[in-house]
């Protein structure tokens, strides 16, 4: 789960804080008996493509639900649900939601694909056979979140908070700016938003749901904030849940501000691991040997490059890259994208030529970059693009699931200090609390915990480097809930676990958990991490072309949970 709060083109995120939550609301759902109306999906709701694939498995139903469970006469509104039917009717064995994170992302976006991936794997043995083994023996479930296109709309009048990267600022006039920014946005969504477009509302749906379709518990799989869901239900609901796999997990005991301070401190230390360590170790790099000196480069870039680039860096190559192109702007501040091109063509970065074509490449990329700013995209092409997530969706959960540190001088204090010993990050997470602290709805009722204590044991799937949800907050979780199973990728770094690899351990625990129920010997497994292997291509049919596209459509819709 990655932050999200665009100011000027940004990105937010949370930090650190004790839970401290109100109780608003009681976790019963309104007792009355729901009805999912199903039919066929129609290409407004999911993709022509895989309504071609998928044919009458696929199918987009509505369900009525109270607006406000609490209310005495609650008015009723509509739910959004999607399924792909088992591949095969004769061995199905239930229903297995899925819920793809965000928060803010659309089930009906990203079912279909997954479900097609799975489809089309082979039942070959090999660690993905569990992939078409769940497609055909489940049916595949998602509830539509409120606040989504599918169901009951909840908007803020304001399309994203103008509040900017608080490491960035350098006076308090900055602040001033962004503190009204984060007022402003928070009181356009007093009328829009609700207090059901949070976990408590999702999951009481996902209640409603597993009624409706006659299933005694619920099994789930949930990517990144679905961990938290995931948790969430079989908190509330622990009579009902069933087999609940975690895949790359946010630290459900705690807040999202510390999640994504988290996720910040990550960022931090995949860089130094992936990027500058290696570049000190190579003179070929040009970087030099001082890793303070690096640091107090990335620092002292222009403000709009740092932003652009700093957080980009992964490599040693793009490190040397956009130190070198830095110093370039800085000495000539006007000069023209175009001439910053041709310089980057011409220079020689490096007397070994793999790295200096290395960090050429990277260099284009970065000064390529700048040719784009302001370039307008053409409606067609936006129309045609569904975001992966809403953002006011996505702010309504976060800012009213969990608390957020209400001291400005605090936030102030770790601004800076990520400005100064951490610019190859960001405070993303900082610039959210100026909206979250300033939400119109109070802080929603979470279960207690301890009753997970009777709910059947959680599975969690992890991978080593994460940059979203990272590993130590994961195990923040997993050791603070008694019972649970964790399952990791060495070595892996990525978003999202089963399904996007073969790791054996990963696929076939994660495979025969919701299959069969069989949980590992021990509470803490680990194996080296294996990528897929690349699937053949059918030179009549293109259908293996056709298999990793959908493959790297579902990487990149689990990349965003």
């Amino acid at each position: 789960m990655t932050p999200r709060v665009r100011p000027l083109s940004l990105a937010i995120a949370a930090a650190a804080l004790a839970l401290t939550v109100c109780r608003t609301a009681a976790a019963e759902t309104t007792p009355y008996a729901p009805v999912i109306a199903w039919g066929p999906c129609s290409p407004e709701q999911v993709d022509e493509g895989s309504i071609d694939d998928l044919g009458g498995r696929l199918e987009c139903g509505s369900m009525k639900a109270p607006l406000d469970d609490d209310a005495p006469l609650p008015r009723l509104v509509d739910v959004g649900v999607i399924r792909v039917k088992a591949g095969n009717a004769a061995a199905r064995q239930g229903s297995l939601f899925l819920n793809f994170g965000g928060p803010g992302g659309n089930p009906l976006n990203d079912l279909p694909v997954l479900a097609q991936v799975w489809s089309q794997a082979e039942d070959d043995g090999s660690p993905r056979a569990y992939r078409r083994r769940l497609a055909d023996r489940y049916d595949l479930v998602a509830v539509v979140p409120r606040g989504l296109r599918g169901g009951v709309r909840f908007t803020c009048s304001e399309p994203e908070p103008s509040v900017g990267d608080p490491s960035l600022f350098k006076s308090d006039e900055d602040w001033v700016t962004a503190i009204y920014g984060g007022i402003r946005f928070a009181d356009s969504c007093a009328a829009g938003m609700h207090a059901s477009v949070g976990t408590l509302g999702h999951v009481r749906d996902m209640e409603r749901a597993r009624a409706a379709l006659g299933e005694p518990t619920l099994n789930f799989l949930g990517y990144s904030y679905g961990t938290w869901v995931g948790a969430f239900y079989a908190a509330t609901y622990p009579e009902h849940a069933g087999r609940v796999v975690l895949d790359s997990s946010v630290n459900f005991r705690s807040t999202f501000e510390h999640h994504f301070e988290a996720v910040t401190n990550e960022r931090s230390a995949s860089f130094r691991r992936e990027a500058l360590l290696p570049a000190l170790a190579e003179p070929a790099y040009g970087v030099g040997n001082d890793p303070a000196d690096v640091i107090n480069r990335l620092r002292d870039m222009p403000l709009w490059a740092r932003a652009a680039w700093a957080r980009d860096v992964e490599t040693p190559a793009q490190l040397a890259a956009v130190l070198t192109l830095a110093e370039w702007i800085a000495k000539d501040p006007d000069i023209e994208p175009a001439a910053l091109v041709d310089r980057v063509t011409r220079h020689r970065f490096s007397h070994v030529p793999a790295v200096d074509e290395a960090i050429r490449e990277a260099a284009n990329r970065y000064a390529s970059m700048l040719r784009s700013v302001g370039s307008a995209r053409s409606s067609e092409q936006e129309d045609a693009e569904r975001p992966l997530l809403d953002q006011h969706v996505y702010l309504g959960v976060v800012c009213g699931d969990s608390a957020w540190n209400p001291d400005i001088k605090t936030v102030r204090r770790r601004a800076k200090e990520i400005g100064e010993t951490q610019p190859e990050s960001h405070a993303g997470f900082l610039a959210m609390n100026l909206v979250c602290r300033q939400w119109p709805i109070p802080t929603q009722w979470r279960p207690p915990l301890s009753a997970l204590s009777s709910a059947p044991p959680m599975l969690m799937a992890q991978a080593e480097f994460d940059h979203a949800t990272p590993l130590v907050t994961a195990r923040e979780a997993f050791t603070g809930t008694p019972g649970t199973y964790m399952v990791m990728a060495r070595g892996m770094r990525a978003h999202g676990v089963f399904s996007a690899s073969s790791t054996p351990c990963v696929e076939k625990t994660v495979g025969d958990y919701l299959l069969d129920g069989v949980l590992p010997k021990e509470h803490d497994i680990q194996c080296d991490y294996e990528p897929d292997p690349a699937d053949a291509v059918n030179e009549r049919t293109g259908e293996g072309d056709s298999l990793q596209a959908l493959r790297e459509r579902l990487r990149r819709i689990l990349e965003k949970s």
